[in-house]
């Protein structure tokens, strides 16, 4: 049987684990909108970025941010 003590710890765990994933998404939309900014020279690689800034953006939409108690 898991105690009260099992899941804080847990839930301890779980959340810096939320908290890094975070930081990494919050440092990757970053580098994505630098990217942007950049000049890309050839018109293939524009298109390749702008298919995969558009599946980035698409696939955000879908994610909760907050999660709340039910």
């Amino acid at each position: 049987m898991v105690t009260q003590k099992d899941l804080k710890k847990i839930i301890s765990i779980l959340e810096k684990e939320n908290a890094r994933l975070q930081d990494e998404n919050d440092s990757l939309w970053f580098m994505l909108d630098e990217l942007e900014k950049a000049d890309i020279a050839t018109p293939e690689n524009r298109k390749t970025f702008e298919r995969v800034f558009n599946n980035l953006r698409k696939n955000a939409m879908m994610m909760h941010q907050k999660v709340e108690e039910a």
